[in-house]
């Protein structure tokens, strides 16, 4: 079992008015610092989600920042989470990513979705109809460069003539892929076709829907030789005592889950049925938060009974809490939970993870 560190790339309200470029600068510096805090503090990776076009990102593409992340990191491994597959030419992503698989010396992984916001295509002019044969279609272009030959691809949605990738990858063969989506039990088996782990949201969990889902992945990943990775992102927050962790994290989490549940992609729970329901009460069990030993039985319980073999950690929302409070968490949660149980747990050795990074 191993801990990831996700860099939220967004700060601030939702639809806030564009920042002035002195708080962009500072910003900026803010989440590559928070990225090389979290690889001393011992988290296994850095991990950076894609978004687009809202005044509250700071980084509109994981490209960027994995680049840098790249030159100032030694150890952890660092991917997307997710890259949107189906936004611009599979090509030119692959070209960048190639140059943070070799900057990084081959500590490069790539979580793929065809996305969920209809923003980030409208702003590229992408078509929002066939976007899962778009998608697809950007996983078999990405696997083609690997090989590192030229090749051409008439596809529906993409087309290659005479393309190759260089440099090509510092791992050979390829980075890693995860899949990404697990909204539906369709979306969950093809992250065994074409990826080599499973992820999953931060959206509550119903046990049973869980395991029927992850029953799914198993199969098909069984059906194709593969052994099963699932990895689980979740929110989180270490304090002294249950109630400080609540009161310091649990307004932000609330306010961005209500974000998902109005946009239509929140995952279904019995307890929450509503926007109202949203409470930080009621969604707190879903979290990894309390003590240090409170935070580390719930991984230990993820980890034991819904079979995580990794997890992802975020500790800042868009509103909150402020960066300066996340670097803090990053540096305290690192000592006091990732460490103990990094130590404790032995090194995944999987095709999900870069060979540079089975530690």
């Amino acid at each position: 079992m191993r801990i990831g560190y996700l860099i939220d790339v967004n700060k601030g309200p939702y639809d806030q008015p564009l920042p002035p470029p002195d708080d962009v600068q500072r910003t900026l510096e803010q989440m590559i610092e928070e990225g090389i805090a979290a690889e001393k503090a011992g988290f296994h990776s850095l991990q950076v989600p894609h978004r687009h076009g809202r005044t509250e990102c700071y980084y509109p593409g994981p490209e960027q920042l994995l680049t840098i992340l790249a030159r100032e990191t030694e150890k952890v491994a660092i991917g997307t989470f997710t890259f949107v597959a189906t936004l611009y030419h599979p090509m030119r992503a692959a070209e960048q990513f190639a140059i943070i698989d070799n900057l990084s010396k081959g500590r490069l992984y790539t979580t793929m979705s065809r996305g969920y916001h209809a923003g980030y295509w409208g702003q590229f002019g992408i078509p929002q109809e066939k976007l899962l044969g778009r998608f697809l279609e950007a996983v078999r272009i990405f696997k083609e460069a690997f090989k590192g030959e030229r090749f051409d691809f008439d596809g529906k949605y993409w087309q290659v003539e005479q393309g190759l990738l260089t440099p090509g990858p510092y791992q050979p063969g390829g980075w890693p892929i995860w899949g990404g989506g697990n909204a539906s039990p369709e979306a969950i088996r093809r992250s065994a076709e074409y990826g080599e782990a499973m992820t999953a949201d931060p959206s509550p969990l119903l046990k049973e829907v869980w395991a029927e889902r992850v029953a799914a992945y198993e199969e098909a990943a069984a059906e194709r030789g593969k052994k099963p990775f699932v990895v689980m992102m979740r929110d989180g927050w270490v304090a002294d005592t249950f109630e400080e962790a609540a009161q310091e994290f649990g307004t932000h989490f609330v306010e961005e889950w209500k974000f998902y549940y109005r946009m239509g992609i929140f995952t279904g729970h019995p307890e929450l049925q509503s926007e109202d329901d949203i409470t930080a009460e009621k969604c707190a069990k879903h979290l990894i938060m309390g003590t240090p030993q409170q935070c580390i039985e719930q991984l230990e319980m993820f980890h034991e009974d819904y079979g995580v073999d990794y997890f992802t950690l975020r500790f800042r929302m868009p509103t909150g809490p402020s960066m300066e409070a996340a670097h803090e968490q990053i540096l305290r949660f690192g000592e006091e939970v990732v460490q103990p149980i990094h130590k404790k747990y032995p090194a995944p050795v999987h095709p999900a993870i870069p060979v540079a990074c089975q530690w």
